[in-house]
């Protein structure tokens, strides 16, 4: 996913109050940034981690950085985890535009917040006349609280609100309750 603005390396402090986090600029000024994810974040909101912040380029907004991204060791070295829950489902967008994800390539048509059934809505519908429609809903885990979890390959998308897709045949979803 690419940012609007170049990220702002920081060291977290700490993170409170939900949408709070104090974190320390390189130059050691501490400052409190937004922090766009409800979640308790657990695993991924340790002090003295690695984050980067978006700056919104506002001038009037009380807080005009964004905590976007965290660098942590999920078994196989770090890597980055996004914690902003408003980014998924544009990088999801993104990865199925590049042809990214391997089982959800070639698709000639993809089409965003479908409407199926009575009330519902599916994130992404991918269609292709030679198969079966895809119906793809893009979930946020916001916290990732099992050690084991932290520790595995599985975890690394779904730690922060990164893609994670539970890839099974594509098909029509069972219909809402």
């Amino acid at each position: 996913m690419k940012f609007v603005s170049t990220l702002i390396p920081a060291t977290l402090a700490r993170r409170y109050k939900r949408f709070l986090a104090d974190v320390v600029l390189e130059s050691g000024e501490v400052i409190t940034v937004h922090v766009a994810n409800p979640g308790a974040m657990t695993g991924l909101n340790r002090p003295l981690s690695r984050v980067w912040l978006s700056d919104s380029g506002n001038p009037l907004r009380k807080l005009p950085l964004s905590w976007e991204l965290v660098e942590t060791d999920l078994g196989s070295g770090p890597e980055l985890v996004g914690v902003n829950t408003g980014h998924p489902h544009q990088l999801v967008a993104e990865a199925l535009e590049a042809g990214l994800i391997p089982e959800l390539r070639n698709y000639p048509t993809v089409r965003r917040e479908v409407k199926y059934g009575e009330t519902s809505r599916i994130d992404f519908l991918l269609e292709d006349p030679a198969r079966r429609p895809c119906y793809l809903e893009i979930k946020t885990s916001i916290s990732c609280a099992r050690q084991d979890l932290l520790n595995s390959r599985t975890a690394s998308p779904n730690a922060g609100p990164s893609i994670s897709a539970s890839l099974r045949p594509c098909g029509e979803p069972a219909p809402a309750p």
